[in-house]
């Protein structure tokens, strides 16, 4: 929830304001440029960075599971633990491969192809190349990577 918020750090105050003396949070949020696949594309990062760029635009932060340390500190936290989960898919792991890498991420970078072409941030053809690109990471000898950051944090 936190990456689609303008102001995360107000959220996670309120929330603060309404634990009991000591009570505990957990936060999980992703990180869009923590994603690592193979085969390697530099095209298939130009879908990846428009989504980005959308979620910007829009007041989100798309690699806000890199901040989470300091959100969490600067909005009165203490004993604030940060650990990354990795999410790794090969073939090996076709449920991986199908729930993760095909039906979450790569969705979701295609859910932004019409806003992306709309805002000028990329052209229909480039966007369509870089999304092929990115299909391969869910290919017979593709592999697909992508952190999460799992936050814990007391009042």
């Amino acid at each position: 929830v936190l990456e689609h918020l303008p102001l995360p750090q107000m959220a996670l105050s309120v929330l603060r304001d309404l634990l009991r003396p000591g009570g505990t949070i957990t936060v999980i949020e992703g990180d869009h440029g923590s994603t690592f696949f193979h085969p390697r594309s530099n095209a298939a990062w130009k879908p990846i960075q428009c989504l980005v760029d959308l979620q910007a635009a829009m007041g989100g932060d798309g690699l806000i599971g890199r901040r989470l340390y300091p959100l969490l500190r600067d909005a009165g936290f203490v004993d604030v633990t940060v650990e990354p989960k990795v999410i790794y898919a090969d073939e090996s792991r076709p449920d991986m491969v199908t729930g993760f890498t095909w039906n979450t991420y790569i969705a979701m970078v295609a859910g932004a192809r019409e806003r992306a072409i709309r805002a000028g941030l990329i052209s229909a053809d480039e966007f369509d190349e870089g999304l092929l690109a990115l299909q391969k990471s869910g290919g017979p000898d593709g592999t697909f990577s992508y952190t999460f950051f799992k936050a814990v944090a007391r009042k």
